[in-house]
């Protein structure tokens, strides 16, 4: 016995034409709420790294506000869009790498003092590991708060639901950090997503932190009284789990194992039949099938008949090349086509993915929901009932990020003005007194730190420090037997 679906039309809980913007429908995700959060727990952070560190000076950092944060993540968007292989490279003004736009919007010092201090909890309520009621996702725990009920609230699913696992890259030390030899990525943090099998809307997700057995019924709470139809592999499916969600009105269907508990012990099938053949067994409402594919497949089912009127076939190639029709289940041909909701959305995401290497692990989870966000709110785009240049996901990308940078352009600093073309004027001025002063400190030469950006090098590569400076320029400079920065510096006007 199948149950009839009984949810509402698929789409967004509020229509969506050509009056709602692009980060209209990413505010549907990212409230207010979230806004203020991240807001204030930066903000925070950063003034308790000053009162900590020597290194930090309190001038140097100026609190960030709702607009600035917005742009902030607009221009990590942008980035996705344009993956270079170092971050300075985006403000760079040398050829071929040159962003001037992300340099009119916030320059690079600020964009680093942010991702540096970015802060989504109260560190100090973080109850330490081993005790009582610690929180493994404490640092995430306030934005999953937040986002997860917005996920499920805002768009109503179709009938075709997908369970499966979804990787966020991460190769530090971390105790929930996990290996799957068959993902794209291998090593990372395993989250859990339930999602719409037609579309790839991540409706609900769950981090994992150790072992849970009620996983999927979890996952489905509150949706059961819409009788949806479930697809999942065989890391979840079980004669037991089946039979729960049968008991609460929900279709189940998926590929199993066979030494799981309560799995029939006879249906089995030999490696040397003949490709195609297939055999079954059921009891009460749970149908378990095994098929001779290129290797044997089980299955378990709530919601699909054993015999099916007619054949169903499936097109297979051979080793010579050639195509044949392979007998299967009636089961195969639903599971084969909305089993990959889950792999659907993390294609998408994976194209212009926001993430950058961080030893913070909570930051890539932090870039995972930021993703998953832009991605429900371009599923919601795709309902709109008038025709939109945004249709395209790189084009809704594009929107998104030029929206959310819109209202907000780079501070500027006051003080005495330090261009370029000042910079240039006062160094190549011969009535000024350049006269080098020795200092306790040592920097980078002014001087080899232009050579290096030039030739594209790193800091190990090539780098030397001076404590020597000119007490007009400001700027530290080599000054020995070897190496004569100093009056390169003052003598010609490109020193690169």
């Amino acid at each position: 016995m199948t149950f009839p679906f009984t949810g509402s039309d698929p789409g967004p809980s509020v229509p969506v034409d050509n009056s709602v913007s692009v980060s209209d429908l990413f505010c549907r995700f990212f409230t207010d709420e979230v806004w203020d959060l991240i807001t204030v727990e930066t903000n925070r952070y950063a003034f308790q790294q000053q009162q900590r560190s020597l290194h930090v000076s309190p001038r140097a950092w100026h609190d960030v506000s709702v607009p600035e944060v917005k742009s902030f993540i607009g221009i990590m968007i942008l980035m996705g869009i344009c993956r270079l292989p170092r971050l300075r490279l985006y403000w760079t003004t040398k050829y071929p790498y040159i962003s001037p736009e992300i340099n009119k919007i916030m320059s690079l010092t600020r964009f680093e003092q942010i991702y540096r201090f970015l802060h989504l909890c109260k560190s100090e309520k973080e109850i330490p590991a081993g005790n009582p009621g610690h929180d493994y996702l404490f640092k995430v725990r306030s934005l999953l708060d937040l986002l997860a009920p917005r996920f499920l609230s805002e768009y109503n699913t179709h009938e075709e639901l997908s369970v499966d696992e979804a990787m966020i890259p991460f190769k530090g030390r971390l105790g929930i950090k996990q290996y799957m030899k068959d993902k794209p990525t291998k090593w990372g943090i395993k989250v859990f997503v339930l999602a719409d099998a037609r579309n790839g809307y991540t409706i609900r997700h769950q981090v994992y932190c150790g072992k849970n057995s009620s996983l999927s019924i979890e996952l489905l709470d509150g949706l059961e009284s819409t009788s949806p139809k479930i697809y999942m592999d065989n890391y979840y499916t079980s004669p037991e789990l089946f039979l729960a969600l049968y008991k609460k009105n929900v279709n189940a269907c998926g590929t199993a194992r066979y030494t799981r508990k309560y799995y029939p012990e006879d249906l089995t099938v030999s490696k040397t039949v003949e490709t195609g053949y297939y055999d079954y067994r059921s009891c009460g409402p749970i149908l378990a099938c095994v098929w001779k594919d290129k290797r044997i497949i089980h299955f378990l089912s709530t919601m699909h008949v054993a015999e099916a009127s007619s054949p169903i076939t499936v097109e297979r190639r051979d080793k010579d090349g050639s195509k044949r029709n392979v007998q299967c289940p009636p089961l195969l041909p639903d599971y084969q086509k909305f089993m990959r909701g889950v792999d659907r959305g993390d294609q998408l995401m994976g194209y212009y993915n926001v993430g950058r290497r961080s030893r913070k692990w909570w930051k890539r989870i932090f870039s995972y929901l930021l993703e998953v966000s832009v991605l429900n709110a371009y599923v919601l785009q795709k309902f709109s009932s008038d025709e939109r240049p945004e249709n395209d996901y790189l084009a809704f990308r594009l929107a998104l990020a030029v929206e959310l940078v819109s209202n907000y352009r780079r501070r500027s600093l006051g003080g005495r003005p330090r261009s370029m073309e000042l910079a240039q004027c006062l160094r190549l001025d011969s009535t000024k007194d350049h006269l080098p002063e020795c200092v306790s400190s040592k920097r980078d030469c002014y001087v080899c730190s232009k050579v290096r950006e030039k030739k594209n090098l790193t800091r190990q590569q090539y780098r030397h420090e001076s404590s020597i400076k000119c007490s007009t320029c400001n700027v530290h400079l080599c000054l020995t037997k070897d190496r004569n920065c100093y009056k390169i510096y003052h003598t010609k006007s490109d020193f690169c």
